[in-house]
């Protein structure tokens, strides 16, 4: 029987490998995407040496091929190499089942990109603050908040002004800037597998440094810790756990709001570690801006936790 074509699959799946990508895990599930109809490609920014070692892995599953760093080089790359028409970009750590890729397939009918949530699993503390993080901002906007997938279709967003800057702006967000239509698919809900506790501390400077792009959610968590002090000095304690408390009591219930509709992913648990959501990202929001402010260099190397500087064979052509 011959072999299926690149082109005649039913879409494209691009993975963004991160230096701590489980092979183990990974070559398996990729090489059930192939036998679901979908032609799969892997962008690769690690160093040479790592490069080499994934494609002895990854090259009987997929194509492997080099990439350099950040979310918009993958965004283009996923844009220019992809050999189907409906495309679907994801980390590493994301797993769709068949059913999903059809779901997005259908919805790519009707919409130039469809964007799904994610939910993690397994779930230690630090990934259930991720999740009271998600259902906090799906209780105020219908868009996944630091989402590791989404689906587009080349067509429809490969003439948009703009893509082709090169910027650190999160993808969607910068699809929706150029005038992309972006449909947020609520009611889909994707394994996202959670990190190692030291990976998920070294992606915390790098989402707050995300949010700069959202101005008034940067500056409400800036204020958050200066504001508690002020009312601590002026009012005294009870002042200050007054309003710490309102602002605890706020995200959960934004929260619980946030689960309606995704109780099936979200333990109920979940929103009550909204407020360490709060907690954390009102402090990791100057250790992003130091980072920012110390020099640019270091800024991309966080934005870029997850996909190494590429090495010299990025600007090689596919093997």
């Amino acid at each position: 029987m011959r072999r299926k074509s690149p082109h005649d699959r039913r879409c494209t799946y691009v993975v963004t490998l991160g230096v701590s990508a489980d092979l183990e895990s990974l070559a398996p599930y990729l090489s059930s995407l192939g036998v679901a109809d979908c032609d799969v490609v892997v962008l690769d920014a690690s160093p040479r040496p790592v490069f080499d070692d994934h494609r002895r892995v990854l090259r009987w599953v997929a194509r492997h091929l080099p990439a350099a760093s950040g979310n918009n080089a993958a965004l283009q790359l996923a844009i220019d190499r992809s050999a189907c028409e409906k495309v679907i970009l994801a980390s590493h750590d994301i797993r769709y089942t068949p059913s999903q890729i059809d779901q997005l397939c259908d919805l790519l009918e009707l919409h130039e990109v469809v964007e799904p949530h994610e939910y993690f699993a397994p779930a230690p503390w630090w990934s259930r603050v991720d999740a009271g993080r998600a259902l906090v901002h799906r209780g105020v906007d219908p868009y996944a908040d630091h989402g590791a997938t989404f689906a587009f279709r080349r067509s429809a967003i490969r003439g948009l002004r703009g893509i082709r800057e090169l910027d650190d702006d999160p993808p969607v967000r910068k699809l929706i800037a150029n005038g992309a239509e972006v449909h947020p698919a609520t009611d889909v809900f994707v394994l996202r597998i959670a990190p190692a506790l030291p990976e998920w501390i070294a992606e915390r400077p790098r989402q707050a440094m995300d949010d700069f792009a959202m101005p008034m959610k940067t500056a409400f968590f800036f204020t958050l810790a200066p504001m508690l002090l002020l009312l601590a000095l002026l009012g005294g304690l009870r002042l200050a756990s007054s309003y710490a408390s309102a602002i605890a009591f706020a995200s959960i219930v934004l929260a619980v709001r946030g689960r309606s509709g995704a109780s099936s992913r979200f333990r109920l648990s979940s929103c009550l570690y909204a407020p360490l959501w709060i907690a954390e990202r009102s402090c990791t929001v100057y250790w992003a801006l130091a980072c920012k402010l110390r020099a640019p260099a270091a800024a991309v190397a966080i934005r870029s936790a997850d996909a190494p500087t590429a090495d010299r064979h990025t600007r090689t052509s596919t093997r």
